[in-house]
C-alpha cells in the first residue's frame, strides 16, 4: 500500500477524475491568450470565447507525451526529475523578513543573506531566484537578468527552477524577455539541446490561465525547457467547500494547463503542483499550517501517481508571525507530511512563515532539523543481528553500564543528536545565561552566512554574466 493510501483510496482518486473530465467538458477553462486559444481550436478543442473545452480523448493524449521522468542539466550537477526525487529547494518569493521582534520587507542585502544560506544548507539541493531583488538604480537588463546572473557565477548549487524577472517588461515583449532568461542560462552551461531549467506557472483560481503566464509558458515550451503549473486554491473563495472539491477543481485547472503545454510542445517536461490549504475565514487568509493542507499533500501524491507524472507539493509551511511554538508545530506537521510523500520537487523546503509571505533565516536553520528528525524516523529500526548487541550484553551482565571511552559508531548510526535544540541539564542552562532558541539561532545565522564561498566559474562565464549583474555585485557578495 502506498502512503498516500492511508488518507486517501485508490478508488477516491479515480472519481476526482471522472469529476475532473466533466468540468473539462461542461464546464470548461478559461484562457485569457488568443494564441492559446488558436491552438486548442487547431486540435479540435470546442470554444466558447476564451473558454476551453477539452474532451476525454484531448487529455488522453497530452498525458501520454508527458515524461515520467526528466533531468535538468547543469555543471553544478544535474537534477533528476521524478520517481520520488525529493529535490528540495528554499523558500522563495517572500516579500517579509522576519526581523527580531518585527517583520519587514526584504532588502537586497537580505536576498544576498538569503541565498548563502541557501548555498551552504546540508539540506537543499538547489539556489533559486527571488523577485524582490531590484533598485530604481538597476538598468533594464540587470533588472531583469542580473539576480539570474548573480546565482550563475557565485551559487556552489545548481539553478534548475530559476526564472528571469519580467514582472517590469511591457506585455508586446514578454515573450522575448523570458526567452533571454533561458538563452542566458545555456549560454553560462553551453548547453543548447538538453532541458537546463524548469519555470513554474499559476492558474487563477477557479479554472482560469491569464494572459501574462501563458505568454512566458509559451516561450518555455518554444525553448523545449520544462514546466511546472502550481495551484493554491482557497476554499469558499477559490475552491467549493470541500476538500475533496478542492482537489477536483485544482485538476481541472492543472491538467488544461498540461494540456496546452503537450499541445504546443509535445514531450515538454512537467511537474503537477497542488498546495492548497484551508482558508481563515474569519480573517479572510490562506492557512498553511493546517492538517487539511497536509492532507492535499497527499491526495496530491496519488493523483499525480494515478497519471504517471511527476509531483510537487510540501515544504516547511507555517502561518507563524514569530520562531514560536506555533511555528515550530506547523513546521514538523509539514515537514513530515513532505517526508511521508517524497515529492518529486519540494518548493519553501525551509524558512516559510507567515503563509508564503514572510521568510525567517532562524526557522530555516531550524527547518533543517525537522527534516533531520524525519528522516530518522522514516528510516525506522533496524533489526538486523548485530544491532542486538548480544556480546556487549553477555559481557556487561546485570547492574553493569555501557559506558566504555569514545562514543560507539553503532550509537552515532542509530541515535541522531540534534545540532540546536536545548538538551542541557535546566541549571546547566540557567548558568550559562539561559539563551533562548531564538538567540541561539541567531548566532547560526551569522555563522552560516559567513561560510559561504563562491563557486569558480572561467572567465569566459565572468564576462557573460557580468553585463548583467548590478555593478556592486561584480567582484564578490
Amino acid at each position: 500500500m502506498k502512503v498516500y493510501e492511508k488518507y486517501i483510496s485508490k478508488a477516491d482518486i479515480e472519481k476526482i477524475h471522472a469529476h475532473t473530465l466533466t468540468i473539462l467538458k461542461k464546464v470548461g477553462v478559461k484562457f485569457e491568450h488568443e494564441e492559446a486559444l488558436s491552438v486548442f481550436k487547431a486540435h479540435g478543442a470546442r470554444i466558447e470565447g476564451d473558454k476551453v473545452y477539452i474532451e476525454e480523448k484531448m487529455l488522453g493524449e497530452a498525458l501520454e507525451t508527458v515524461p515520467k521522468k526528466f533531468t535538468i542539466y547543469s555543471s553544478k550537477g544535474n537534477v533528476h526529475i521524478g520517481g520520488h526525487s525529493y529535490v528540495k529547494l528554499p523558500v522563495s518569493g517572500s516579500a517579509y523578513l522576519q526581523d527580531g521582534s518585527r517583520i519587514r520587507a526584504f532588502t537586497n542585502k537580505d536576498i544576498i543573506d538569503w541565498v548563502k544560506l541557501s548555498d551552504t544548507s546540508p539540506v537543499l539541493d538547489c539556489v533559486m531566484t527571488n523577485p524582490c531583488f531590484t533598485s530604481k538604480k538597476f538598468t533594464q537588463n540587470e533588472t531583469e537578468l542580473g539576480f539570474l546572473a548573480l546565482l550563475l557565477k557565485y551559487a556552489n548549487k545548481p539553478v534548475p527552477f530559476a526564472n528571469p524577472n519580467t514582472a517590469t517588461a511591457a506585455k508586446g515583449r514578454l515573450r522575448e524577455a523570458y526567452r533571454r532568461g533561458i538563452r542566458l542560462v545555456q549560454d553560462y552551461e553551453g548547453i543548447y539541446d538538453k532541458v537546463v531549467g524548469s519555470h513554474g506557472f499559476n492558474p487563477i483560481t477557479p479554472l482560469c490561465y491569464d494572459h501574462d503566464p501563458l505568454e512566458r509558458m509559451f516561450a518555455v515550451c518554444e525553448e523545449r525547457q520544462g514546466v511546472w503549473f502550481a495551484t493554491c486554491a482557497m476554499p469558499v473563495l477559490t475552491a467549493p467547500f470541500s476538500v475533496i472539491s478542492l482537489l477536483t477543481v485544482a485538476n481541472a485547472e492543472l491538467l488544461a494547463g498540461i494540456v496546452l503545454s503537450q499541445l504546443i510542445q509535445p514531450g515538454t517536461p512537467i511537474i503537477y503542483a497542488n498546495v492548497s490549504g484551508s482558508t481563515d475565514l474569519r480573517s479572510v487568509q490562506l492557512c498553511m499550517g493546517n492538517p487539511e493542507a497536509a492532507l492535499i499533500f497527499y491526495a496530491t501524491a496519488g493523483i499525480a501517481d494515478y497519471y504517471g507524472i511527476p509531483f510537487r507539493t510540501g515544504g516547511a509551511f507555517s502561518d507563524a508571525k514569530e520562531l514560536d511554538y506555533q511555528a515550530g508545530m506547523e513546521a514538523m506537521l509539514s515537514i513530515r507530511t513532505t517526508s511521508e510523500v517524497k515529492p518529486d520537487m519540494v518548493f519553501h523546503a525551509l524558512g516559510t512563515m507567515g503563509t508564503y509571505n514572510v521568510t525567517c533565516f532562524e526557522k530555516f536553520i531550524l527547518d533543517e532539523e525537522i527534516y533531520n528528525f524525519t528522516e530518522r524516523l522514516n528510516s525506522g529500526i533496524d533489526a538486523s543481528e548485530e544491532k542486538f548487541c548480544m556480546d556487549i550484553v553477555e559481557k556487561t551482565g546485570p547492574r553493569g553500564n555501557f559506558l566504555t571511552g569514545r562514543t560507539p559508531k553503532m550509537f552515532r548510526e542509530e541515535f541522531y543528536v540534534t545540532k540546536y535544540l536545548n538538551k542541557l541539564d535546566p541549571n546547566e542552562w540557567q548558568n550559562h545565561g539561559s539563551l533562548s532558541l531564538k538567540e541561539k539561532m541567531q548566532g547560526e545565522v551569522k555563522k552560516r552566512i559567513d561560510s559561504f564561498k563562491p563557486a569558480p566559474v572561467t572567465k569566459e562565464q565572468e564576462k557573460l554574466l557580468n553585463q548583467y549583474i548590478p555593478i556592486e555585485y561584480r567582484n564578490g557578495l
